[in-house]
């Protein structure tokens, strides 16, 4: 389930904008249902992974699968800052690796990494998303 930060800091953001990536990061802590509130529904994931359809649907699969792996996730967003319909975000993401992902062999431990994202939103969705994250550089340190 999604812990987010009580107060992020947010400047330049409407409260359209911050209830999007609210939402949004409420998803990807556990409850994707939520996609279907937020995101376009041609939405592009960049980088996506190899295949992945536009849209919620090809967000889903990639959330319940890191639930599985890690079933105490957080996203903890700290900084929500928005300018002429692009939202970048500064946050966390961590868990207790429980079950495989990626590659990397369950080993119980709680670990974290520094998220920053950037959304455009058009028409009270999000339409595009770039992801800076170090994902497999986090699994490697997994490993370790």
């Amino acid at each position: 389930m999604t812990t987010t930060h009580n107060s992020p800091r947010v400047l330049g953001a409407t409260d359209q904008e911050r209830r999007l990536v609210e939402t949004l990061y409420r998803a990807i802590g556990g409850e994707p249902d939520l996609l279907d509130d937020v995101l376009a529904p041609a939405w592009e994931d960049i980088p996506s992974i190899p295949d992945q359809p536009p849209g919620p649907a090809g967000m889903k699969p990639h959330i319940f699968a890191f639930h599985e792996a890690f079933a105490d996730a957080r996203v903890i967003i700290h900084d929500i800052v928005a300018s002429s319909g692009l939202v970048a975000v500064r946050g966390a993401l961590a868990g207790t690796l429980r079950s495989e992902f990626l590659g990397v062999t369950p080993n119980g431990r709680y670990d974290e990494i520094t998220i920053h994202e950037f959304h455009e939103i058009d028409n009270g969705r999000i339409t595009r998303s770039w992801h800076l994250e170090d994902l497999h550089g986090w699994m490697g340190r997994m490993k370790a």
